[in-house]
């Protein structure tokens, strides 16, 4: 048993109390916050904090998009006594390709909403279930799928273990109404829709400026990340293996499957590679690295070397059409104005804050690579599944929503390939 010396006691005792007396440094929030949300996006977008050009996402999906696009999304939220209109310009470095500087703006004011009708409107009950699955594999865990019934969720009858897993941190970026000043883009204003060029670069020097917040000054060396290149291969067992490219920079991967069923009607599909029961938990969203890390502990998120894994056979049987997405999370870039000053008794008043965070994004129909492209053994180009029975009676049947049926419709009208091998 080791003994510490009367000396050696008093001077520990000395170095706690001395710790105690340590002054703590007041920290004053910044009240203007700018937040650059950047993503790498191949084959079709279901992601968040950016507005994709749905166009060019279904070419892609149908295989005719080529490569990857790149989206921004660019949100600043200030507390201050507002003192103009809330727009700003960002001033961005010439490798964005974009010209001068980009417009923020506020969304449109919606109109007075009508008096409200408290009657309740009749409707039918939702019928079917959600089947839920986790877990890389080519067979699913024991105890899965876990079913849940649409008609008693819709009585509120919300099963306790839908939501299973631990609470995803997620930072929110600023929002019109979180914050009484806000500007964002894109916006209404027509140039923020054309879209980014493939060769635009976020690095270098950025400027904002408007009359309601003050100007904000950085710098990045942190550009988009790489494109994912995600590829599907049918096992003989039925099961759908996935394999992507390493990409650099990342700190996590997550990968879904989102489907209906045909010959079931109502049947909704959910998978996910978490180990880790979950179901819309947010790991599909932007993840900080440290909370990344956390959740790559957790096996929430796989591992940022990770370069495959298995959709179970079961998965496959039950969901007839299905989409697969994928993120790659990655790095983020934290700036504050003015720095921390060294002295832990001066205050730290911040006056603004940025925050650039970055992802790597991949989305697919179930069993087709994307881009498409790829050739059979025999030569002949491989044949894209109908509408009838890989999409439209699969996640627009299945899905009660508009995104499902306009899907369906949309893939509808792709002729099929006629020289083709299945």
């Amino acid at each position: 048993m080791l003994r510490l010396s009367s000396a050696a006691l008093a001077m520990l005792a000395a170095a706690a109390a001395a710790a105690q007396q340590r002054p703590v440094q007041k920290v004053v929030p910044a009240p203007t916050h700018y937040w650059l949300s950047a993503a790498t996006q191949s084959g079709f977008s279901l992601s968040p904090g950016a507005a994709p050009d749905m166009g060019a996402m279904m070419r892609m999906a149908m295989g005719g998009g080529g490569g990857a696009v790149r989206l921004l999304r660019l949100d600043l939220g200030s507390r201050l006594p507002p003192k103009g209109a809330p727009t700003g310009t960002h001033a961005i470095p010439p490798g964005m390709a974009m010209g001068a500087s980009l417009l923020l703006k506020a969304p449109p004011k919606l109109p007075p909403a009508s008096p409200r009708d408290d009657s309740l409107p009749s409707f039918d009950p939702p019928k079917g279930r959600l089947l839920l699955f986790w877990g890389c594999g080519e067979s699913a865990r024991p105890g899965q799928p876990v079913l849940f019934d649409f008609e008693r969720m819709a009585q509120g009858q919300v099963p306790p273990g839908l939501f299973t897993a631990e609470t995803v941190r997620i930072a929110n970026p600023p929002s019109a109404s979180r914050f009484p000043t806000y500007g964002g883009w894109p916006n209404d204003d027509p140039p923020s829709r054309r879209g980014i060029p493939a060769n635009a670069s976020l690095v270098g020097d950025h400027r904002v400026t408007g009359a309601a917040f003050p100007e904000i000054a950085f710098a990045l060396q942190q550009d988009w990340m790489a494109p994912l290149v995600l590829r599907q291969t049918r096992l003989p067992t039925g099961a759908l293996r996935l394999d992507w490219n390493g990409v650099p920079g990342a700190t996590g991967h997550f990968v879904q499957l989102f489907g209906g069923s045909e010959r079931n009607e109502g049947t909704v599909v959910f998978w996910s590679s978490s180990e880790v029961q979950t179901f819309l938990s947010g790991l599909a969203d932007y993840i900080a690295p440290a909370e990344a890390a956390r959740l790559v502990t957790r096996r929430q998120l796989l591992a940022p070397s990770t370069t495959t894994c298995t959709v179970p056979r079961e998965v496959m049987a039950a969901a007839e059409g299905a989409l697969v997405t994928m993120v790659t999370h990655g790095p983020e870039v934290n700036i504050i104005h003015p720095p921390r000053p060294q002295d832990p008794r001066t205050p730290w008043v911040q006056e603004w804050a940025v925050k650039a965070r970055f992802a790597s994004r991949a989305g697919a129909l179930a069993g087709m690579d994307m881009p498409t492209g790829a050739t059979s053994r025999s030569g002949k180009p491989k044949c894209k599944p109908s509408a009838s029975e890989e999409v439209a009676g699969g996640i627009g049947g299945a899905i009660a929503g508009g995104f499902g049926r306009g899907l369906g419709r949309a893939i509808g009208r792709q002729k099929p390939q006629e020289d083709c091998e299945p």
